[in-house]
């Protein structure tokens, strides 16, 4: 009998969309799209099976003790438009706490844990992490003071997203990328922290995805030297090997806190040493899997449905 996985993402999550056509054969899934909100309905309590989740679409349920597993994506809050803007917060937050609470105290397989996504996924944290575990990492700063930003003058620096980059108006995404630092450009930053790093001159980029302890190590050659984030079209991938001492680094992040997946991003300088930027937890694949042939959908659904 296939199992169920309960998936918690959105509507426009595409690398869902993959799995559940690539692997539809292998498991039964139970898709909840959390901009969607309002067509489910979601019965928590005093009730036998803890919880119950009807999609009103399809007309389908699921209840706490029929999920074998828990993929949490990427759910994103619905269109709140239509309410006074002065409930949107508490609205955002009342779906999250039920949308978060079912995933936390899912006592079996869930990857992962938005308690855990939160706390790893903090860029303050891992710098503090990085530094704590003396990491090769650019010479940074994160904090409010203009003092502190001026030592950033004497070279060459960037600024990068502290948080998520993005600013949604209820119509509209502004996306904030990193960037070269401009003194000039920080005026009164007390109540605006910044992420600052010196610039590395790097020789190419790298991504390593780790599910459940295997590693795919993926080098990143860009026209774009600030950020490959901006210049997909013209990257070129390819398979190499990851030194043993990264290797060590990424799984020690992973296991401290109990994390089945990362995706680790780092510089390779013309000297080849390896600089480490950051770690989304919650991080892309699936680009990369359709570039070079990878499985690594394959090992996430053997991680959901392992015994």
């Amino acid at each position: 009998m296939k199992k169920n996985i309960l998936v918690i993402t959105s509507s426009i999550d595409s690398t869902v969309d993959y799995i559940i056509k690539k692997y539809i054969n292998v498991a039964n899934f139970f898709r909840i799209d959390t901009d969607s909100f309002s067509q489910y309905d979601f019965y928590l309590g005093n009730i036998e099976n803890g919880w119950i989740i009807k999609d009103k679409r399809t007309n389908t349920a699921i209840s706490k003790n029929q999920v074998y597993s828990i993929y949490y994506r990427k759910p994103m809050l619905p269109d709140l438009s239509e309410y006074d803007k002065k409930y949107h917060s508490m609205i955002e937050k009342d779906i999250l706490s039920i949308i978060n609470g079912i995933a936390d105290d899912f006592p079996r397989l869930t990857l992962t844990k938005p308690t855990i996504l939160r706390k790893t996924e903090n860029k303050t944290f891992q710098l503090l992490f990085a530094l704590a575990n003396e990491w090769n990492i650019p010479e940074s700063f994160i904090g409010n003071s203009l003092e502190a930003c001026k030592e950033f003058r004497a070279y060459k620096s960037i600024i990068k997203p502290l948080t998520t980059g993005k600013i949604y108006d209820g119509n509209n995404y502004e996306i904030y990328q990193t960037s070269y630092f401009k003194y000039h450009d920080v005026d009164e930053i007390q109540l605006t922290p910044i992420y600052l790093q010196q610039y590395v001159e790097k020789k190419y980029e790298v991504r390593i995805t780790v599910i459940n302890h295997i590693f795919y190590t993926v080098r990143i050659d860009t026209k774009n030297k600030l950020d490959w984030r901006r210049d997909y079209e013209n990257h070129v991938y390819s398979i190499i090997d990851c030194p043993d001492m990264i290797k060590t680094n990424c799984q020690l992040f992973l296991d401290k806190f109990n994390l089945p997946f990362g995706a680790f991003d780092y510089i390779v300088t013309p000297e080849d040493k390896w600089i480490f930027l950051e770690v989304n937890p919650n991080g892309q694949w699936l680009w990369l899997e359709e570039a070079l042939n990878l499985d690594i959908s394959k090992r996430i659904i053997e991680y959901l449905l392992k015994e």
